[in-house]
């Protein structure tokens, strides 16, 4: 381009009929802006010259070497052919005298603002399309071909989260071309395609890229787990507060993990539990171990001031020597309560508390195969059902969470009838060599001294428990009665450690099965294992026969109270929960404001307003509107 981009160059070339290439690097040049030998005589004999720090001050201005003149630089490319009478684009402006007046009069104009406007969007907004019909015929044929491939990833997205909730398996044993049964995930896609032109076309035509590889579906989860947590990672830091329910679990390979969950209130006042993963602790799981993974998966949303309840499942969780897992978190996050979550089954808790006891496992294992026997067979089952209908020996399935107390108290009553059916199924014709190998072996669980003496333990602390569960089952704000509750049945379990208890339990056990028979050699448990403490009763002194049960039960009765002593050490803090109990309300509201029980909540977590939060609370317990129960309270008071 001759000229070095002097306006004299546009007066002769229309900047618009340019091809686009030189258009664009035009506009990254600039305007010229030269120091012009433009001089103006005054009245009085002095000269004005032109100053170059025009050009700083008025982001528009140019100048022409060749014509000594000033234009402006947006309106020379854009719209000189539409104002030709206009100094600024036709013959230039050289009035020095009223530069200031010119240039303020010229800024305001239509003209000048829609040619300023053109020039700042040219090239960001793809004005090319419009001046270079081939780049617009380019951009609009890659365009397509991104919405096709969009379409394309969003199904592949759709396949790959539909099979992700209902927890189907994505590969399948023979992905080949001649394969009857691809495997899920490849089967899907092509259900889409039946229906989908373009997916079709694409299964049948890509060569690059087709989407059905395990590494593109492992990347596809990938980036919708990276989605999911972006989202999640957003909401949990705009709440105020947080807690944390952590539970162990052992997967297929075996490996220990830890599940994580994170519970809180969003910014539409619903209450939410979002699931942060899965964190592998098999290579070491005590208390610190915990603690640390614990504290890793929930470092992003500031624990330190937001964590104000914690609750965990089982006892690697609970375990110890400093109070467990809930005792290490509560050192970095003070206000993080420790509760026993509604979705633990207490019974299942205090049996999986009780791990350690070797015995006490053993037991929990053999138990769970009465369950397994009748539940892989209707017609076991029917032998079962025709002995003794009211007995049905529950488990669940091969997970952890079933509710052990039924299985415990099935088999505990039911022993008779299922030995009976056992017999049946062991001599009976028509049976398989598994069910008449499997029932003889339970029937012999069923006379084993070991198996019948921990079946009576259980049995009867799960009587006490029982009732107790069904109290926090429920959905009652009273956590005092709550706390009476719980110290009512450890009391009960303490005083079930005694001599007398275990001589019955024993007793019964030999009435029903026998004197047992010498049993197994064992590193027996060292004393400091188990609390043998005078407070909790019961006489250790003696060396019969009956000394390795006796400190199996005590062993028990000592794991099982220390914890539950933890996991409700914090309840009586939690008092403060009626306060939002709607069903006093109106009590509250004319008989006495529970004072006493705001100023245990501003002790437990200080960062409440007193104040305030009292002056709230009358107006809700003096307005019916407002009494309802927490969750519906909630809500209501958002929409509002």
């Amino acid at each position: 381009m001759d000229g070095d981009g002097d306006p004299e160059f546009f007066l002769r070339n229309d900047f618009t009929k340019l091809p686009f290439e030189i258009q664009l690097k035009i506009k990254q040049k600039g305007r010229s802006t030269p120091n012009l030998d433009l001089t103006q005589g005054r009245a009085k004999g002095n000269t004005r010259t032109f100053c170059e720090g025009n050009y700083t001050r008025t982001d528009w201005l140019t100048g022409s070497v060749m014509l000594n003149c000033l234009f402006c630089w947006p309106y020379l490319l854009f719209d000189r052919s539409s104002t030709l009478n206009n100094p600024w684009t036709t013959t230039g402006f050289v009035d020095l005298k009223n530069l200031s007046r010119g240039i303020e009069r010229h800024s305001k104009s239509r003209g000048h603002i829609t040619s300023e406007l053109k020039l700042k969007l040219f090239g960001r907004v793809r004005i090319d399309e419009a001046l270079d019909q081939a780049a617009a015929i380019s951009v609009s044929r890659h365009n397509q071909q991104v919405g096709k491939n969009r379409a394309i990833l969003k199904r592949l997205i759709v396949a790959v989260v539909y099979l992700g909730c209902q927890e189907q398996a994505f590969r399948g044993h023979d992905e080949s071309a001649s394969s009857s049964n691809k495997g899920n995930f490849v089967e899907l896609v092509n259900s889409f395609a039946e229906f989908d032109i373009n997916m079709m076309e694409h299964l049948a035509t890509a060569t690059t890229f087709v989407g059905m590889s395990s590494t593109i579906q492992n990347e596809i989860i990938e980036s919708i787990d990276h989605v999911i947590q972006e989202e999640i990672n957003k909401e949990i830091n705009t709440c105020k507060f947080i807690a944390v329910e952590v539970d162990d679990t052992t997967d297929i390979s075996c490996k220990c993990q830890l599940t994580v969950i994170v519970r809180y209130v969003n910014a539409k006042g619903e209450i939410c539990e979002c699931f942060l993963g899965f964190f592998d602790v098999s290579a070491k799981r005590d208390a610190q171990a915990i603690a640390d993974v614990t504290m890793r998966a929930i470092a992003n949303y500031s624990p330190e001031t937001k964590l104000i309840c914690q609750t965990y499942d089982g006892a690697s969780c609970m375990s110890g020597q400093r109070g467990g897992v809930q005792a290490l978190v509560k050192t970095k996050c003070p206000h993080a309560l420790f509760i026993h979550c509604y979705a633990d089954k207490l019974n299942l808790v205090l049996a999986k508390g009780t791990n350690n006891v070797q015995e006490s496992k053993l037991f929990f294992a053999d138990l769970d195969c009465f369950h397994n026997f009748f539940s892989r067979s209707s017609k076991r089952t029917s032998v079962l059902a025709d002995v003794d209908k009211s007995i049905r020996v529950p488990g669940g399935s091969t997970t952890r969470w079933n509710f052990k107390s039924r299985a415990v108290h099935a088999v505990h009553e039911g022993r008779t009838s299922l030995m009976i059916a056992f017999d049946r199924i062991a001599t009976e014709p028509g049976w398989d060599n598994d069910a008449v190998s499997q029932s003889s072996s339970l029937k012999q669980k069923l006379n084993d001294f070991d198996f019948m003496f921990m079946l009576a333990i259980f049995q009867t602390i799960f009587g006490l428990t029982e009732p107790l569960f069904q109290i926090l089952q429920s959905k009652t704000l009273d956590i005092r009665q709550c706390d009476e509750r719980v110290t009512g049945t450890l009391n009960a379990l303490k005083a079930l450690r005694s001599t007398e208890t275990f001589s019955r339990l024993y007793e019964n056990t030999v009435q029903t099965v026998g004197i047992p028979n010498e049993r197994r050699k064992r590193s027996r448990p060292a004393w400091r294992d188990f609390d043998v403490g005078a407070s909790m009763g019961g006489d250790l002194a003696d060396t019969g026969s009956t000394d390795s049960y006796r400190r199996i039960f005590f062993q028990i009765l000592d794991n099982i109270v220390q914890h539950m002593t933890l996991r409700f050490q914090d309840m009586i803090n939690l008092s403060f929960f009626r306060v939002l109990d709607n069903a006093v309300f109106k009590t509250y509201s004319e008989s006495g404001f529970p004072s006493r029980d705001i100023s245990q909540l501003i002790e437990t977590y200080p960062v409440f307003d007193e104040q305030r939060l009292r002056n709230e609370l009358q107006v809700i317990y003096a307005d019916p509107l407002f009494h309802k129960p927490p969750a519906e309270l909630l809500t209501y008071a958002h929409k509002r």
